[in-house]
């Protein structure tokens, strides 16, 4: 998996038409969403491809409320 770079979040910020964060914030953010993205991949490492929910959406705000 491509790691996220600041550079990247800041593209993103720039993309849906906001001002980019600070050098600093942008690069708190991408390690804060690097090691969501791991902890995602490390959770799911044991699950089969057909395991994965068919309504993902639903399943994920399911979690995110906990």
């Amino acid at each position: 998996m491509a790691r996220i770079s600041d550079e990247l979040i800041a593209a993103q910020a720039v993309s849906a038409g906001r001002k980019p964060p600070s050098p600093e914030r942008a690069k708190a953010l991408a390690a804060a969403v690097e090691l969501m993205m791991q902890a995602a991949d490390d959770a799911a490492s044991g699950l089969a491809f057909e395991s994965e929910p068919a309504h993902i959406v639903i399943a994920m705000d399911e979690t995110a409320a906990r």
